[in-house]
């Protein structure tokens, strides 16, 4: 990644206005902003983001989805490397402001007397759409994430009712406490239970294999009493 010379972050007031981002995500957003120029991208891992930002992984992962799915970012992984770009197209986004809000309510109040057998609510639920909430997954991978989306691909094809967002949350806290933490051990145990067709995920327990003490591990227990 090219050098840059930093005298600050410049937050935009398309961004510093959205009503829809935290003071985090407005931060993270200038940021990308910062570096996307020029049709450069924004290549800072997690990790590193974790260490500048002083905010948890999970916080950080969450954040970039938001972004995403909002419209604000566009990101490709190119091999290994991620690649984040701002999308210049969002920067029109014109912030809430009182005599906006008040436009809204005039609009409201005109459509409802103007047009017969529109129920006042019916446009407001037009008008102002309801958040779905994020998902985190225990893992940020792109691996895990690909295995975790064909895991649901199979149940909506094998006709088994989809997750609530409750649902899929207490599912993937089972899975990371079922495989101890282990990405890895997850990812075989949803590949298994596509390959079997089963309802659930089922993780087998990892065995140990034992190992025949050495000769100087024998001798001292002949000696000592303990290996």
């Amino acid at each position: 990644m090219e050098n840059r010379e930093f005298k600050g972050v410049w937050i935009d007031k398309n961004i510093w206005l959205h009503p829809e981002l935290t003071l985090i995500e407005k931060a993270l957003l200038a940021e990308i902003d910062s570096f996307t120029g020029a049709n450069k991208a924004f290549f800072k891992s997690n990790e590193t983001i974790q260490t500048e930002y002083k905010i948890s992984r999970p916080t950080i992962s969450k954040s970039f989805k938001k972004l995403e799915k909002l419209g604000l970012i566009k990101i490709r992984f190119d091999g290994r490397v991620r690649k984040i770009t701002y999308q210049a197209a969002s920067k029109t986004f014109k912030g809430s402001t009182k005599e906006n809000d008040m436009q809204t309510v005039n609009n409201l109040h005109a459509a409802s007397k103007n047009v017969t057998g529109i129920n006042t609510n019916e446009i407001k639920d037009k008008i102002t759409s309801k958040k779905q909430e994020v998902i985190l997954l225990p893992w940020d991978s792109e691996t895990f994430q690909k295995i975790w989306n064909e895991w649901k691909k199979d149940r909506k094809e094998r006709q088994i009712k989809s997750y609530t967002v409750r649902g899929e949350k207490a599912a993937l806290h089972q899975l990371y406490n079922d495989t101890n933490g282990n990405e890895q051990h997850a990812i075989e145990a949803i590949g298994q239970a596509i390959a079997n067709q089963w309802r659930g995920i089922f993780p087998r327990e990892k065995k140990t294999r034992a190992t025949n003490p050495s000769k100087e591990q024998l001798t001292n227990y002949l000696k000592n009493g303990d290996l």
